[in-house]
């Protein structure tokens, strides 16, 4: 058997300490002593020395005051904390710039704007809040043709403090003026369609057409394809209530009286219809662009309306026309109320429409109201014999008179958003022996 020989373990020894001494030099070249920077226990970055890590943040804060023309503070604990890590790991000034700026939080005094003492918007400074309070006020109280304001005012309690808050909670006055219109910070951005308008508009989003006026500065309800709205859908964190007073002129409409001649067998038109005029003054209160009460203060007659009359033979009944029994439809276009919708309350359907558009008598018949009539606005009813009477309701204006004789496609009246109206519609109903029913049973 061979003897082991301590002498063969040596070299192998000697060659093993050679490779750890090599590998020592290797890693102080490679490694260094160096400034971990901490926020909050958070590693911000690593830089040289500690020394450097303040300088660096005290020229980020330099900075931002003169940006925000005021003293900048730094959010949160900052520690500095000796380490030796691989050269590879320490940054640069400028890469320790950088990460500054995206990890530190800092904070400057800036304008809150609060709602019933909650903060739901922050601005550079109270001049900046001020133009949003003030554009809001304005946007929300314009006037309509001979109207002005009397007052506005906020209906909560709106005030601007100043005081210290994140920089990144800071929104310019654009921004701040959303907020506060929307209740949210994320309104949805509508693009009109082909065929759109305002109130299917506000339907499809729950809201109302005044309201998408108001916040988009519109004046009319013409829109144009490709056209972006802001459309708020929830609840504004405030209410602007503008008081106005107007003048304005409206017609009288003329009533049609009966007058009985034993000697005739016909009917005859003895004097025609003709409306008035009067000069209204009123006083509207708005919440937010929609008028919530209305008063008049006086009515001046500047022209009388003449009565129609109707002269009939003693035998002549004015009963009401036979229709056909199938109704045509009153309106073209897109039924966006069906009957029995809102929880069984709606008694009809109603059919999309522009201001202005035509409605049309839905079979032959004889019109039985024409006037305004509460929540309905605008109405005109139409008995068409056995006991059936349609309903045109919300119009802008009405074309016929109590006691005419129309015909099936005759236009009766204009589609308007009167009485308790979201916009531009047409409320139609088909009314059986006194019992409404729906009309898409009765429609060809």
């Amino acid at each position: 058997m061979k003897q082991f020989n301590p002498k063969s373990l040596v070299f192998p020894l000697l060659a093993l300490l050679g490779l750890l001494l090599l590998i020592g030099v290797c890693r102080a070249e490679t490694n260094q002593t160096a400034c971990a920077v901490y926020s909050d226990n958070q590693l911000v970055g690593i830089v040289k020395d500690e020394d450097l890590a303040k300088r660096l943040i005290e020229q980020t804060c330099s900075d931002k005051k003169k940006e925000f023309g005021q003293e900048v503070a730094v959010l949160g604990r900052i520690d500095c904390r000796s380490t030796i890590v691989d050269k590879r790991e320490v940054l640069t000034e400028a890469e320790f710039r950088e990460a500054i700026e995206k990890k530190l939080r800092f904070s400057v005094k800036a304008a809150c704007i609060t709602v019933d003492g909650k903060t739901v918007a922050v601005v550079r400074d109270e001049k900046r809040a001020r133009q949003v309070l003030d554009s809001l006020l304005q946007q929300y109280s314009h006037c309509e043709q001979g109207e002005q304001v009397v007052s506005a005012t906020f209906r909560e309690s709106v005030k601007v403090t100043l005081k210290p808050v994140p920089v990144d909670k800071i929104v310019d006055n654009e921004r701040a003026l959303d907020i506060l219109k929307s209740g949210t910070e994320a309104p949805i951005t509508y693009r009109v369609k082909e065929g759109d308008s305002l109130w299917l508009i506000a339907r499809r989003h729950n809201t109302r057409v005044a309201e998408i006026k108001a916040a988009n500065g519109l004046r009319s309800e013409a829109l144009q394809p490709g056209q972006e709205l802001k459309i708020y859908t929830s609840e504004p964190f405030v209410h602007v209530v503008a008081v106005v007073e107007g003048s304005r002129k409206e017609k009288i409409p003329y009533e049609t009286k009966v007058i009985t001649d034993r000697s005739s067998s016909s009917v005859r038109v003895k004097q025609e219809g003709k409306e008035g005029e009067k000069q209204v003054t009123y006083r509207a209160v708005r919440e937010n662009g929609k008028e919530v009460k209305k008063e008049i203060l006086s009515e001046k007659i500047l022209t009388e309306a003449v009565d129609r009359i109707l002269v009939k033979g003693q035998q002549v009944q004015l009963a009401s026309r036979g229709g056909s029994g199938v109704l045509s439809w009153p309106l073209f276009g897109a039924i966006t109320s069906y009957f029995g919708s809102r929880g069984g309350r709606h008694t009809g359907i109603d059919i999309n429409g522009r201001t202005g558009d035509p409605i049309r008598a839905a079979d032959d018949g004889t019109v039985i109201f024409a006037g305004r009539n509460g929540g309905y606005g605008l109405m005109v009813d139409i008995s068409h014999g056995n006991g059936i009477v349609t309903r045109y309701a919300h119009c802008s204006s009405i074309l016929v008179s109590v006691g005419d004789n129309v015909e099936k496609g005759q236009v009766i009246a204009r589609v308007g958003a009167t009485g308790r109206a979201t916009g531009s519609h047409l409320h139609f109903e088909v009314i059986s022996n006194g019992t409404q029913r729906n009309p898409l049973s009765y429609l060809r």
